[in-house]
């Protein structure tokens, strides 16, 4: 896990544990696995190369091990071992990040960023919003924030609607907030799902709607976001038994829609 993202957190909510760095990227790594349980090893191996390409860490190993295999592409000891490689790299790098040692992290994931990889993206935006191992430069980190939030990190869609909202490396804006927010609460981030959910309940950047509020508020709080339940409660307060209903109803069907880009 990452460390606490303390410089975009204060009066906004953010998560105590910002990301399972494993497996951070879109995409379904449950649903690769299932298909390779079933010996769909082609579809195992194309959804694990997505990944894989993301920075997920387990998907590169068991890509890594389907190339040395043969199992859905054809065997290629040299490219088992680059992955492989790879995710051992990535693996220290995170532990060098999370143990302070960023200039450590920085040699990694600084290289794996300029080419383009979600997850060296998200963390090199996280290290010049934080000063870790560079200078403060908050333009800079969001830069990198939302290139990998372009991509699908619904971590750094987060952290970039964060910014808008609060004007940290950029002006004010909560239209922008709202997007961003509304992108990563569509992929089930709760912390997003809670912020999105005050601006539908104060009517910031979008029309008041407390039912939608209530969904939302709902949704972070089963996310395990404390603050959630309790804006719920008092939110329903204020709701008519007909929109608390319609809520729920809501919160029944509602499913996550993950980005692939």
């Amino acid at each position: 896990m990452l460390r606490r993202f303390g410089k975009f957190s204060g009066t906004i909510l953010f998560a105590a544990l910002i990301a399972a760095a494993a497996h951070a990227g879109p995409g379904n790594y449950n649903q690769a696995m299932e298909a390779y349980y079933k010996d769909d090893f082609v579809t195992a191996a194309r959804l694990l190369h997505v990944l894989a390409e993301r920075g997920n860490i387990n998907a590169q190993r068991e890509l890594g091990r389907m190339y040395a295999k043969g199992e859905g592409v054809t065997k290629d000891e040299a490219e088992a071992k680059r992955w492989f490689k790879l995710a051992s790299e990535q693996e220290d790098a995170l532990k060098s990040y999370n143990t302070g040692d960023f200039a450590k992290a920085l040699q990694v994931f600084r290289p794996l960023a300029e080419k383009g990889q979600t997850l060296a993206e998200y963390i090199l935006g996280l290290m010049y919003t934080n000063a870790q191992g560079v200078s403060e430069n908050y333009p800079e980190g969001l830069k990198w924030l939302q290139k990998a939030g372009e991509q699908g990190e619904a971590k750094a869609q987060f952290a970039v609607g964060v910014a808008y909202f609060k004007g940290l490396g950029v002006q004010k804006d909560y239209a922008e907030a709202f997007k961003w927010y509304r992108r990563a609460a569509d992929q089930g981030l709760g912390v997003a799902q809670y912020n999105l959910g005050a601006m539908y309940a104060k009517g910031e950047a979008v029309t008041q709607d407390v039912v939608t509020a209530h969904l939302l508020y709902g949704l972070a709080a089963t996310s395990g976001i404390k603050a959630a339940g309790a804006a719920k409660n008092q939110l329903a307060k204020t709701m008519t038994p007909e929109q608390i209903a319609q809520a729920e109803k809501m919160a029944k069907d509602w499913k996550p829609k993950l980005e692939d880009n």
